[in-house]
């Protein structure tokens, strides 16, 4: 913030350039995906960012081994939990197009799910 002194000597041209140039070095990226979001919530906001590109930067980040750990297993959850969806919803599909993959065997998922729409 600039004092009253010498922001009142500064032309509206001059402070629309300071604040371009901060933009421009605060919000301005190089990245790929930069998704920057903001909104209300109860009388509050809140703001999401979202970004995704290459690292260059010189020092790498010291990450402790809990949160190499924790980040590991919330990704393997993330596969696991996708992987199991995927595979609902192709056996889904086969059991409602009625193939049988293996003669008088079933899971019963679909017999299920006709039984929660039936009631």
């Amino acid at each position: 913030m600039l004092d009253e002194q010498t922001q009142a000597q500064l032309t509206a041209e001059q402070k629309q350039d300071i604040e371009d140039a901060i933009i421009s070095v605060t919000l301005s990226s190089h990245h790929r995906i930069d998704i920057r979001k903001s909104f209300p919530f109860f009388g509050t906001r809140y703001y999401l960012v979202f970004l995704l590109g290459r690292d260059f930067r010189k020092r790498l980040r010291k990450e402790s081994t809990l949160v190499r750990i924790v980040v590991t297993i919330l990704i393997l959850s993330g596969l696991l939990f996708a992987t199991l969806c995927v595979l609902l919803t192709l056996y889904m599909i086969k059991s409602a197009v009625g193939i049988d993959l293996i003669h008088d065997f079933h899971v019963g998922i679909w017999d299920w799910w006709l039984s929660l729409r039936n009631k």
